[in-house]
């Protein structure tokens, strides 16, 4: 099969001298620029308030400091917050995911951690599918609209106006026309991906490393996905009106229904009750121990820190080490909820994954925002690592809490610092090649009718 040049060069030729590459084109980068300037905005934002965390802890603990003067650490412990931060990585800016829903920094006090861990509910990561106007909606949800737009009519419109018979008859090879003719389109859009996704390193100053490199290979195999689907439609051929509208509902369908039904299906083959329950059991837990006798409290206290037995707590007055064993003792009550909620937050996770093969826009979204680490298991990260620096903050305090140490005595600022999560490279494989076997199957499927509906006739006539 072989391309006569000077017939590619005029199909070149008139294709981007027309309305709609040029409108196109302008729309998009429009959108483009809007998205990053979105980007840029929300999690220049975030940082900014992390930025301000270490001063604003530092002043409190100030505060609480100078109040508490003259009173025992016991009490003064209460009152107290500890800060935490989720910082964003370099590539939140391209792929914001979860980052606007979920909290990026808590605050603990010293109290029982389970009631103060769910400020948002943790979302299923389908519901958040259609969501902000960043660089990744941009070529996940515009992109397919303007690959429809470019191929819909590349040869229901000749074949419309009559010109298709005159390629038909005067043609050395159907193929080749037609392969030309998606070629010119194929190579358009990709130059334009490549100069959207240019412009977006640049704008969102994204490193030149492989995760940078890892989203340009899932919105490549993206939009070659979406091209191929075009091409599998118009392999039909059928009038530019079918093309267009089947096209368009199969963007409907993948993009919006597709993702609402899968929620549905999620949350009800795997409901997560515990995050509620979890801070139910929490406060029962230790709310209940007010009116009982403090020794069982204090044995499961002593199970975990036995070194602190050793420490008299009177049965018949309130104890500043009684209290805080009470408030360990109502996280030790709802540590099974807890363990609980967060396996059925991964099951739904690696469930949304399973679904995801069978929707490359879902696929497609999952890998971006785990490039980015702005998906639900970044945040997942993100509170067990907060569950773990509370625990090192009580066992800081724990001591002079149980020796009666006066409050201006110990070094408040000496507690263990809080390490942020570093940057996680999830594997994005299986996306991609979700994505990749899609476009193949949809290649496939059109050479074939290609074959059966524009090839063979040619050969009949010929013949």
């Amino acid at each position: 099969m072989k391309i006569n040049m000077k017939v590619l060069l005029l199909e070149i030729k008139n294709f981007l001298l027309g309305k709609t590459v040029l409108i196109g084109a302008i729309s998009l980068l429009l959108f483009g620029l809007y998205s990053f300037y979105h980007g840029n905005q929300v999690i220049g934002r975030q940082q900014k308030i992390i930025a301000s965390v270490p001063g604003v802890q530092k002043h409190h603990l100030q505060e609480i400091v100078e109040h508490g003067t003259g009173k025992m650490v016991g009490t003064t412990a209460y009152y107290p917050f500890f800060y935490t931060t989720n910082p964003a990585s370099p590539w939140a800016k391209f792929s914001i995911g979860q980052r606007d829903v979920n909290p990026f920094t808590l605050k603990v006090k010293m109290l029982a951690i389970e009631g103060q861990l769910y400020d948002s509910e943790l979302t299923n990561p389908l519901t958040l599918l259609v969501g902000n106007l960043d660089a990744s909606f941009v070529f996940i949800f515009l992109f397919p609209l303007l690959i429809i737009a470019f191929t819909y009519n590349v040869l229901s419109e000749e074949q419309e106006n009559g010109v298709w018979k005159i390629v038909r008859t005067t043609s050395d090879s159907i193929g080749a026309a037609i392969a030309g003719k998606l070629l010119v389109r194929l190579a358009v859009i990709l130059v334009t991906t490549l100069l959207v996704f240019l412009a977006a390193v640049i704008a969102l100053k994204l490193p030149f490393s492989q995760p940078t490199f890892q989203l340009l290979l899932v919105v490549l195999l993206y939009v070659l996905f979406w091209f191929t689907v075009s091409v599998l439609i118009i392999a039909f051929g059928k009038s530019s009106s079918f093309n267009a509208t089947t096209l368009v509902c199969i963007w409907i369908f993948l993009a919006i229904l597709f993702p609402g039904v899968a929620n549905i299906a999620v949350n009800n083959s795997i409901p997560v009750p515990e995050a509620a329950e979890t801070a139910i059991r929490q406060r029962e837990g230790y709310h209940a121990k007010w009116d009982q006798p403090k020794k069982p409290t204090m044995e499961k206290f002593y199970a975990v820190y036995p070194q602190y037995r050793k420490y008299p707590i009177p049965e018949d007055k309130y104890s500043p080490g009684w209290y805080y064993a009470m408030q360990f003792s109502g996280d030790l009550e709802s540590t099974n909820s807890s363990e609980k909620l967060f396996e059925k937050l991964t099951l739904r996770q690696t469930l949304s994954e399973r679904i995801a093969s069978f929707n490359p826009v879902i696929a497609a979204q999952q890998s971006l925002n785990k490039v980015a680490n702005t998906d639900l298991s970044s945040h997942i990260r993100y509170l067990q690592s907060v569950k773990a620096h509370h625990r090192q903050i009580r066992e800081y305090f724990y001591p002079f809490i149980f020796e009666d140490t006066p409050t201006e005595s110990i070094n408040w600022a000496g507690y263990p610092a809080y390490r942020p999560n570093q940057y996680m490279q999830e594997p994005v494989r299986g996306g991609m090649i979700a994505i990749l076997i899609w476009a193949a199957g949809s290649l496939i499927a059109a050479l074939i009718l290609f074959k059966r509906n524009f090839i063979k006739i040619k050969d009949i006539q010929n013949a």
